[in-house]
Order: C-alpha cells, then sequence, then structure tokens
C-alpha cells in the first residue's frame, strides 16, 4: 500500500505525537504505535499498487517548486462507524487547488486509487486515533477537547510513503519525499 501525504511543521508535529502519546499512556488509543515511523499527516491519495520509479520520477519534477501551505485547525471530527477521531483544516481555496491538482495531474495512476480521496470526496483530516469502540471513541473525544486548542500549521513537505512489513511488524518507509518552498 502506497500513500501520498502532507506533512507538517516541526511544532505540529509535536503537538500531535504528544496527544499520540497522551492517548496511547491513558490507555484509550495506541493508533500511533500500530505501525513504525508513522507522522501527523494529511492523505492526499492512496494507492494499493503503483510503478515506484516512473511515479517517483513524475513526483520529483511536479514537485519541484510547490509552495508551503498554511492551514487552521479548529475542528475535531469522526467518519460515520468508523471508530476514528481526526482533526480537520479548514478547508481553504489553497489546499483543496493543490489537492485537486495532484489528482488532475496523477490521473494515470486512478486505477489503483482509493476513492476516499478522489477530489468529490475527500475529507482532509489528520487522524489522532483510530480503530476505536464507542466508548473509547467518546473518551478520546473528551481527552482530546480538553488538551487541544485551535493551531494554525504549515504544510511543509510532500511525501510518497507505502507499508511495508519488517520483523513481522508494519513500518512506514519513505520512497520520496520534496520540501514545499
Amino acid at each position: 500500500m502506497y500513500g501520498v501525504v502532507l506533512h507538517f511543521d516541526l511544532e505540529t508535529e509535536r503537538i500531535i505525537k504528544t496527544l499520540w502519546k497522551e492517548l496511547s499512556d491513558s490507555g484509550i488509543s495506541n493508533y500511533a504505535y500500530e505501525i513504525e515511523n508513522r507522522k501527523p499527516h494529511l492523505t492526499l491519495a492512496d494507492y494499493s499498487d503503483l510503478k515506484e520509479s516512473e511515479y517517483s520520477e513524475l513526483f520529483d519534477g511536479y514537485y519541484n517548486s510547490a509552495p508551503k501551505i498554511r492551514l487552521s485547525y479548529n475542528t475535531l471530527g469522526t467518519f460515520m462507524n468508523s471508530g476514528a477521531l481526526f482533526l480537520s483544516p479548514n478547508p481553504t481555496e489553497e489546499l483543496i487547488n493543490f489537492h485537486s491538482n495532484y489528482h488532475n495531474h496523477f490521473k494515470k495512476y486512478n486505477a489503483f486509487s482509493n476513492l476516499m480521496y478522489h477530489p468529490e470526496r475527500w475529507i482532509p483530516h489528520c487522524t489522532i486515533a483510530n480503530h476505536l469502540d464507542d466508548q473509547k471513541l467518546l473518551e478520546a473525544l473528551h481527552f482530546t477537547t480538553k488538551r487541544l486548542e485551535s493551531m494554525q500549521t504549515e504544510v511543509q513537505e510532500i511525501s510518497l510513503i507505502k507499508i511495508i512489513y519488517q520483523n513481522n511488524k508494519r513500518v512506514i518507509e519513505t520512497v520520496i519525499s520534496k520540501a514545499l518552498i
């Protein structure tokens, strides 16, 4: 499995990783630790398969000089019947266009893509907790609302990642990454 993800500035990453640790230490959610090397992110696309070298070449050229994106986070949410809790950024025109332009440029890979991330269905989100039963979801929501405030963040990097198995564990490996300018 592959994902195209946006990564945040170091302060935002620190805040979210601290929250992940507190949720784990409190016995509410181990989402952050289910896969090694997980970083806070927004997913633009998700693929079951890719030709890495071909895709990486296209990716490298397209994101040679892409701008950073400023985001505001004011919303906690959940997908119905999902057991997930997430932060959702305000859907700015800049973010929506960045996402839509990605899908227009890389549309030849749509046969392997998850429809949930296509422009007409995408709900931008950064997962805080996942795979929770109803009680744990309520606990996670209560816990998180007491610890987070509205945040101004900056997207500083875009990456193609893949999940591999290493020593019987799922691990995130970066295939290619580009700093936004």
